[in-house]
């Protein structure tokens, strides 16, 4: 009998830890709140990386303008040489011909001058800075 109340003994124990166990591990499941904490850091990371990808994005644009000045830039400057060597040579040419032919083509050169005058030629200035300033953004 002895034997009889220490086996029953030994399994209610046994069906009761079973139970415990049982009844902790569903509420603890059931009762998963989360964190606030860790919530506003998951925001706030969020927050930032939407931040870096729009500082990214300016940062791109602004490199991108700042080629395309370089471009107009050395376009510019391509175009001064270009014209510099032409009046160089017209100039070289005129006071090497004689006096005739130095006449003739100085008038020819004063009107391709002027002509480019009236056409802008010369009136023509490229407003880099307004490029630089102009900012997409705002």
């Amino acid at each position: 009998m002895e034997k009889n109340e220490l086996r029953n003994t030994v399994i209610v124990a046994a069906v009761a830890a079973i139970i415990l166990i049982a009844i902790i591990t569903g509420v603890k499941s059931c009762s998963d709140k989360p964190n606030p904490a860790i919530q506003r850091l998951e925001n706030i990371n969020d927050s930032l990386y939407q931040v870096i990808q729009l500082n990214n994005t300016k940062t791109d644009s602004l490199f991108l303008k700042i080629d395309s000045l370089n471009v107009k830039g050395d376009t510019i400057i391509q175009q001064q040489e270009i014209t510099n060597q032409y009046y160089r040579n017209e100039t070289f040419n005129i006071l090497n011909s004689d006096n005739a032919a130095a006449s003739k083509q100085f008038r020819t050169t004063l009107k391709k001058s002027d002509s480019l005058l009236k056409a802008g030629f010369y009136t023509r200035t490229y407003n880099l800075r307004s490029a630089t300033f102009q900012s997409q953004l705002q």
